[in-house]
């Protein structure tokens, strides 16, 4: 395709120019260059728009170009130049066919290989890595080879309704294969995890669609996707309800789930659901976390990469203190403060040390059970919003005010001792402060 180039009199030679029988074409001949025993020739057309004069080269003889295909394309810009349409010029012709190119190597597009597409160009950690190549490879395998372009808004109301209805089917179905038919989960709580499932698979899928409209462009260089379809479940409040959990460990139960915590044989189980109790931190913040991250002298510990991307030094209660530089003092130099036997180096989600503490405690719970108590609990001690936001590193949000409110390591330590101290005296781990009462005047 033809360029637009600076005119040969600008070099450092005088070039001789000649007419064609074309108006508006003209050419000149290389010295240097040859074509069939004969000088090359340089077709360059001129043209007026606006009033001024515009000289663009279409290039040599020998490339193909010939004098009449210099007139059409000069016709064509002029012509465009009067009717206000088109390409006004070699260059705006070169990116039209260009975007043109784009648009019909955008429109190809599957969703296999815009999710690959998605991958290489954002930072995710490997936890949102992992759910989304098993929405990709279980939810829409079916879809991978599909076009984007071609995912409508009805195709997406069908799938979404098929998804909680697979999920709901496949766990009756690993139920009956375990021959756990009688396991305590009501036909409700099926539901829920099939609600649950279908509006993750599909919020992800919002997500690689938005992407699609911000990377891929069509012909005029606009959105290739101009509306998200997932966006239909929204506007006709489709999204499965899916209630909050409530679920925490209740006050008359913390006394025997502590004591049944604590006399665990598995000292690094033992110390991580006691880090979990007194933090509040997310589950793998306390299965990465790194003897590196935590500062003996100083009495705290930073989460370096936590779920926010904002890292966070928080305090270390007196108690907690105790366990976590006794578990130091002990590792010989590994690398995580609760190590593992796997790959990965550090403990992995310890459900079968959880499934004992609930069968000898009784008390059923979860991991993030514990990240619910700690919050609720702080509430109760009528601390600041603003306070236990940040001492379980929950974004502050667009609250413009919250951005004023600096919340440094020792400012901290109060509220979060004063937590601690409340989770022991809950836990009949330590004896209550005596209440004294202050005479008259």
């Amino acid at each position: 395709m033809a360029n637009r180039k600076k005119s040969p009199q600008k070099g450092s030679q005088s070039v001789k120019w000649s007419r064609t029988r074309y108006t508006g074409v003209r050419y000149w001949e290389s010295e240097t260059r040859k074509h069939r025993g004969r000088p090359d020739k340089c077709y360059v057309i001129r043209y007026k728009n606006q009033g001024r004069s515009f000289s663009e080269t279409i290039g040599w003889q020998s490339e193909g170009i010939t004098q009449e295909y210099c007139s059409t394309l000069r016709g064509q810009i002029t012509s465009n130049i009067k009717t206000g349409q088109g390409f006004h010029s070699l260059q705006e012709k070169r990116n039209l066919e260009t975007a043109k190119k784009r648009a019909e190597k955008s429109e190809a597009v599957t969703l296999g290989t815009a999710f690959q597409d998605f991958l290489r160009t954002r930072t995710l950690k490997a936890r949102t890595i992992r759910d989304y190549e098993r929405s990709i490879e279980i939810a829409f395998k079916d879809w991978k080879q599909r076009r984007v372009i071609d995912i409508t808004r009805d195709m997406i109301a069908r799938k979404h309704k098929k998804l909680r209805d697979d999920a709901v089917s496949n766990y009756k179905k690993e139920r009956t294969d375990r021959k756990k038919k009688k396991d305590g989960i009501a036909k409700k709580d099926l539901d829920q995890i099939g609600n649950a499932q279908a509006n993750q698979h599909m919020r992800f899928l919002r997500s690689l669609m938005n992407f699609c409209a911000g990377y891929y462009e069509d012909a005029e260089g606009g959105p290739l996707i101009k509306f998200n379809p997932v966006k239909r479940l929204s506007e006709t409040k489709a999204w499965f309800r899916v209630p909050r959990k409530q679920t925490v460990i209740k006050e008359y139960e913390l006394p025997v789930w502590f004591r049944t915590v604590t006399e665990l044989k598995n000292e690094t189980v033992r110390d991580y659901l006691l880090f979990l109790l007194f933090t509040g931190s997310r589950k793998e913040e306390g299965l990465t976390l790194e003897v590196e991250q935590v500062d003996l002298k100083s009495r705290d510990y930073t989460m370096l990469d936590p779920k926010n991307r904002q890292p966070l030094t928080l305090p270390l209660p007196k108690y907690l203190f105790s366990v976590i530089s006794k578990r130091i003092k002990n590792l010989k130099g590994a690398k995580y403060v609760f190590p593992g036997i796997g790959d990965t180096g550090h403990l992995v989600e310890p459900k079968r040390q959880v499934a004992r503490v609930i069968n000898e405690s009784g008390v059923s719970f979860t991991l993030h059970d514990l990240r619910r108590h700690y919050i609720t609990l702080a509430d109760s001690l009528d601390l600041s919003s603003f306070c236990i936001k940040r001492l379980v590193n929950h974004s502050i949000g667009s609250d413009v005010t919250s951005g004023y409110v600096v919340s440094d390591v020792e400012r901290l330590r109060g509220p979060m001792q004063k937590i601690e101290d409340k989770i022991l005296q809950l836990a009949k781990a330590k004896e209550p402060g005596k209440v004294v009462k202050l005479k008259q005047a």
